[in-house]
């Protein structure tokens, strides 16, 4: 029932990942901690020596399981016991708990794969989504754990908890800047240039309060007195904004990393 419960589980997470608008985000390989699913910020098996990894692929026939949300043809899954890392099993379509004695290296007295090829720092998350990224791997969830790993022993372990602030997305900031914003004071030699805005600073709860205007297409053909007024206007503006923000393990970040572009339409 464990075993089917699991498949589920892996199934379920493809399906929504393929319903995703971003075709290239990638379904995660899970780890167990005291006994609940976690999804993986990094693909463990990538550790192993080249030999070794293209014999399982081979093997296990990685190539018959690649799609848009899986393009590297599994997802395996690991559980920590008592400090140590195991591999539980690799999905390719179905689920391998055998591998053929291609792992046999790795096996301890109990036969369980002791996944000594890992090492690194990795984030487990669980919980629900709050900030997500193209790849997947490194979105944010309200849930994460922190392991630092040497060899397959986990050295060290902490858990966070993420939070958001803020309502206006990009599409209803734009709706509110185009609205409010008012540049029929500025006589601008041409009829449109963009500007990029970028959050610079937050306060505790998470309120953008400072951000930069750079200059984009247009922008440095004018004026600095016209360049002055419109860093004004849009200051005016981005502060009538509720600006969505998400806070990871105490530091918190604007959704749009790459800042905000806004066009500015002259009379």
């Amino acid at each position: 029932m464990k075993r089917l419960t699991h498949i589920l589980s892996i199934l379920t997470m493809l399906l929504a990942f393929s319903h995703n608008l971003n075709a290239t985000r990638q379904a995660r390989d899970m780890i167990i901690i005291n006994k609940v699913e976690h999804r993986l910020n990094k693909v463990l098996l990538y550790q192993l020596d080249s030999v070794t990894y293209d014999a399982l692929g081979e093997k296990l026939e990685f190539d018959k399981f690649l799609s848009s949300v899986c393009w590297r043809g599994h997802i395996s899954t690991f559980e920590v016991r008592g400090k140590k890392l195991y591999l539980k099993s690799i999905y390719t379509g179905k689920e391998h708990t055998d591998f053929d004695g291609l792992l046999d290296l790795y096996k301890d007295r109990k036969g369980r794969i002791f996944a000594s090829w890992v090492s690194g720092t990795f984030i487990c998350v669980t919980g629900e989504c709050i900030h997500v990224t193209d790849s997947g791997f490194d979105s944010v969830h309200k849930q994460e754990t922190e392991l630092i790993v040497e060899s397959g022993v986990v050295i060290s372990s902490r858990t966070y908890f993420n939070k958001t602030n803020g309502t206006s997305d990009i599409d209803d900031a734009r709706g509110i800047i185009s609205q409010n914003l008012d540049l029929s004071k500025i006589k601008a030699p041409q009829p449109r240039a963009d500007v990029l805005v970028k959050a610079s600073k937050f306060s505790n709860e998470g309120k953008v309060i400072e951000w930069s205007v750079k200059s984009l297409r247009g922008y440095d053909d004018l004026s600095a007195d016209m360049q002055e007024m419109i860093v004004k206007e849009i200051n005016r503006v981005f502060n009538l904004v509720d600006w969505k923000t998400y806070c990871r393990d105490g530091e918190w970040h604007w959704i749009y990393p790459g800042g905000v572009t806004c066009p500015l339409k002259f009379q």
